[in-house]
């Protein structure tokens, strides 16, 4: 077992297996957090958690500084997502699960993350968040503006906790396990549309990039777009 731990939310499936199996590569051992476990891939160990429930999370967080001596690097994957309502339609409640989902769930594991990495001289935070907001996307408000406030969090947190050597970082990607493709025929018109005409691989790309964020000592506050190009705007 490694001596430095990563904490991924919603790391359940193909995705945070690629990522874990990254971060492996840098000496990290994953705990995957997720409602179904039974899909982690490449963790230590899989722990059931709903994001949105304040003591599910705070048990979660309790456990693994307790079993494993400490959080290094919470990687926030988890978000609801949601799609194909035009703004005209979009309701409270879609509005609410994609913030309560995305960055209040993203704020509520930070907090209860900080204390282990300041009393561990340090650590890394990696939000994942997405084209959909930072280009904008139709039909994709919710999600969208989600992982715009993710963006904000980001870099308050980033100049807050950079006295603590805490690091906070955000990460766009585009990209995912091959059957996704096969699954949503939109997501084919985004890979024509994107320069280098591919979709990121979970592991050798997009989770390399999780691990680079994870792992270097001097970028916070930054958006790393990995998106094949796509994102060249910004």
């Amino acid at each position: 077992m490694a001596d430095k731990f990563a904490v991924l939310t919603g790391g359940a499936g193909k995705m945070g297996g690629g990522i874990c199996r990254a971060l492996a590569e840098e000496g990290f051992d994953s705990v995957v957090l997720d409602l179904d476990v039974s899909r982690a891939e490449n963790a230590l160990t899989a722990i059931v958690c709903d994001v949105t429930d304040q003591d599910a999370c705070a048990a979660a967080i309790d456990e693994v500084v307790r079993d494993l001596g400490g959080v290094d690097v919470l990687v926030n994957l988890a978000q609801a997502y949601e799609t194909t309502t035009p703004v005209i339609d979009l309701t409270a409640d879609q509005m609410r699960r994609s913030y309560e989902t995305g960055p209040i769930a993203s704020l509520r594991m930070m907090q209860l993350c900080y204390p282990s990495m300041k009393a561990r001289g340090g650590g890394a935070v990696v939000n994942i968040v997405s084209g959909a907001g930072t280009q904008g996307t139709p039909n994709q408000a919710a999600y969208g503006s989600a992982k715009e406030a993710i963006r904000g969090l980001t870099k308050a947190a980033a100049l807050e906790w950079a006295k603590d050597n805490i690091r906070v970082n955000a990460l766009a990607p585009f990209g995912g396990p091959p059957e996704n493709l096969e699954q949503n025929a939109w997501l084919k018109q985004f890979v024509e549309q994107t320069p280098l005409g591919r979709y990121g691989d979970p592991e050798t790309e997009i989770g390399h990039g999780i691990a680079f964020l994870a792992t270097n000592t001097f970028i916070t506050g930054r958006t790393l777009m990995m998106d094949g190009g796509i994102g060249t705007f910004r």
